[in-house]
């Protein structure tokens, strides 16, 4: 019996969600998110199905759900279990990546096709304190649109699971998409089935998960997913709060008043080279390493 697992796990989440046979369930996901009609999403298609070997072996590729719509549209759903200061940037890159990728030398830019990223976010989201916040590019003084083909969502999950319960019927649409993310964040099995009575779709994917067999390797990975991205939080808070302490510290006995500008330098020094050390010991890219926490490749490579 399935009682911990969660798809707030990115593994499981594209073991599922990223499936063929499971399509419906990231469909009616999608609609819910993109604020759709049921059914409006008829067809999509899969990218990247597969989990990729370096992903699987050393437990630190990017694991998200790549999608096509029939009208183009690209859509990459990522999950991350806390907030950090790279999020954003990090966000920007990978949109950029998702915009350009097959666009061809010679091509009309008029060929290339509106991107969403859809980033769900555990714990210490800091933007706002909203459950589903969604940015684009709009004209600052009277918010006229530039173009609909950047499109950015972020679901705050924490937020979401502190939202009651409701099964009143017909259930709204932005309850729905509550209880999507409650279902998603949870690894209590006694929530999550009361959350599946709630839609025929949470139903059929709680099913699929009470009865998943993960494998010893797929358990290590699921387990492995997990601890990493718990340890690279709490080194990016708990190192921070560390420096930012030492170094106002350091700036009262001086009496500077630079005390606490410096502390804040260090701390979010000390956080990055602390979060670095973590995903080099987990065999991380520099190139990745670099971008996640802002340092050069010589910095990296001092480590």
């Amino acid at each position: 019996m399935n009682d911990t697992l969660t798809l707030r796990n990115d593994y499981l989440f594209k073991r599922l969600l990223g499936a063929e046979e499971n399509k419906a369930c990231l469909q009616d996901f999608l609609e819910c998110v993109l604020d759709m009609e049921a059914g409006t999403i008829t067809d999509l298609e899969l990218l990247d199905k597969e989990l990729a070997k370096d992903a699987v072996t050393d437990k630190t590729g990017i694991i998200d759900v790549k999608v096509r719509l029939k009208d183009g549209t690209t859509i990459d759903i990522e999950i991350q279990n806390s907030w950090s200061g790279e999020f954003i940037p990090r966000t920007l890159f990978y949109w950029a990546k998702l915009y350009i990728e097959g666009f061809k030398e010679g091509e009309p830019y008029t060929s290339l096709t509106k991107c969403i990223t859809i980033n769900l976010v555990a714990e210490s989201f800091k933007l706002n304190t909203q459950v589903h916040s969604v940015y684009r590019i709009l004209e600052q003084r009277n918010y006229q649109p530039l173009t609909d083909l950047l499109e950015i969502h972020f679901l705050n999950l924490s937020k979401a699971s502190q939202t009651a319960l409701l099964q009143q019927e017909p259930i709204e649409k932005e309850q729905k998409l509550i209880h999507w993310l409650q279902f998603i964040n949870t690894d209590n099995r006694e929530i999550r089935t009361m959350l599946a009575m709630t839609s025929p779709i949470l139903k059929m994917l709680n099913e699929k998960i009470d009865v998943l067999s993960l494998s010893p390797v797929e358990r290590k990975l699921y387990e492995s997913r997990m601890k990493l991205k718990s340890d690279i939080a709490t080194i990016s808070e708990a190192q921070f709060k560390s420096g930012l302490e030492l170094g106002f510290a350091e700036g009262i006995e001086q009496g500077e008043a630079r005390g606490l500008a410096e502390g804040e330098s260090r701390g979010s020094h000390q956080k990055a080279l602390e979060t670095a050390r973590l995903m080099l010991q987990h065999d991380y890219p520099v190139a990745e390493i670099c971008l996640m926490t802002g340092l050069s490749p010589a910095e990296v490579e001092t480590l």
